[in-house]
């Protein structure tokens, strides 16, 4: 398994992965702004500073995905809760189906935290949904602390954790 930045080259392969992953656990119409992720993916994280996205390729599939981004304070229920520039956001992490609990997300949460210490962030910021297989116990096992739950429709819960400054010295 070979963990590593997308390529240009390889964008297409990897929106086609997240679209299919996202339509198989999300039991209601992907919103807008998860397409964007994957139709403006270059912009978004390629090319932009201390942003990323990551992915696990095997035989050159790819079976996982994670990426970050500076947090840009839109969840109207975190107002003022974040410093925005010393804060970034984990997003898009998925795990094929048939590569789950062999230590895949591990190994890209690991290489996401490693970027996120490099790029100087204080805090990481998520949020993930109940129904995702395995999101909550996950995030908890990382060290994430639960911050609210929406106890909404989407059944939202955000979580965040301060970055480990130095780790990697």
């Amino acid at each position: 398994m070979d963990i590593r930045e997308v390529r240009k080259s390889e964008v297409e392969k990897v929106s086609r992965f997240l679209l299919k992953t996202m339509e198989d656990v999300y039991p209601f119409q992907i919103g807008d702004a998860s397409l964007r992720d994957l139709t403006h993916m270059e912009s978004l994280y390629i090319n932009k500073s201390k942003a990323t996205i990551l992915a696990a390729f095997s035989k050159g599939e790819v079976i996982g995905t994670i990426a970050l981004r500076p947090y840009d304070g839109r969840i109207s229920s975190l107002k003022d809760r974040y410093e925005l520039d010393q804060t970034c956001e984990i997003i898009k992490c998925y795990v094929d189906k048939n590569a789950r609990r062999q230590g895949v997300g591990t190994l890209l949460y690991e290489a996401i935290e490693l970027y996120s210490n490099i790029a100087g962030y204080k805090m990481m910021y998520l949020h993930t949904h109940k129904f995702l297989p395995g999101g909550l116990s996950f995030w908890r096992k990382k060290g994430f602390v639960e911050t609210l739950d929406e106890f909404d429709e989407w059944q939202t819960v955000h979580f965040e954790k301060e970055v480990t400054i130095n780790k990697y010295e």
